[in-house]
């Protein structure tokens, strides 16, 4: 299982004529089986910090380090072997209404050169159905669960091949005080099993209820890092 290690992170973006450091400088070191909180107020830099662990964007300076390999001097196969055992739930990420649940777990896979289907294997979708919570349910559609059971399969589709590490950005974001504790409920018990999680909120309630590893963050800086900690504690 590999450990997360940011060496100097900053991450620059054009936006016209003006210029925006969404992270500036992070050292951040995740240890395998770790349960960190990532938290600070919207624009704080949460979700760039999130986007360059899974290694969907790349940092403008420093180095990211996964197991003690810089990912940057892999070649592009051996960057992606790399990030493959990390799945991350985005920010606005929703189920494709008009599929069913199995389909919604399926995944794309390359034949011959340019060919591509969906595969779906059902074995693996009901068991990660089953850890979620909501088994039997990969015939239904979206429409036929509750939006919690909803944002559960969105869990299932990420922890499909039990991977080492789970990253969600602002997941519980509008979510009742219920349905927050069956979901941290849940993150609880992937992690106990041995999952890295890695989550970004702004609720209070949710990082105060788990008294985790909490990683501040203010205008992209790095500014507090405190162990079982509470919202605000830097």
């Amino acid at each position: 299982m590999p450990t997360i290690r940011l060496d100097n992170i900053s991450k620059l973006y054009h936006l016209g004529e003006f210029e925006h450091w969404a992270v500036q400088a992070v050292d951040l070191t995740i240890e395998q089986g770790d349960f960190v909180f990532l938290v600070g107020s919207r624009g704080a830099g949460k979700s760039t910090l999130i986007n360059i662990m899974a290694g969907v964007t790349k940092p403008t300076l420093g180095k990211v380090f996964l197991d003690n390999v810089n990912v940057e001097e892999l070649r592009p196969r051996e960057r992606e072997q790399a990030f493959s055992s990390i799945r991350c739930i985005e920010q606005g990420a929703e189920l494709d209404r008009s599929d069913t649940i199995y389909g919604n777990l399926s995944e794309e896979v390359r034949r011959f050169f340019f060919f591509r289907r969906r595969v779906v294997n059902k074995t693996l979708a009901d068991k990660a159905l089953a850890v979620v919570g909501v088994p039997e349910s990969g015939d239904t559609f979206p429409r036929d669960l509750s939006r919690p059971e909803c944002r559960r399969v969105l869990i299932a589709k990420a922890v499909l091949h039990s991977p080492a590490i789970l990253m969600l950005d602002d997941f519980t974001d509008r979510m009742d005080e219920d349905t927050v504790w069956d979901m941290l409920h849940l993150l609880n018990e992937l992690n106990r099993k041995g999952t890295t999680i890695i989550m970004s909120t702004n609720s209070s309630y949710v990082v105060n209820t788990m008294r985790r590893r909490v990683v501040t963050l203010a205008d992209g800086k790095l500014v507090g890092d405190v162990k079982r900690g509470r919202y605000g504690y830097i």
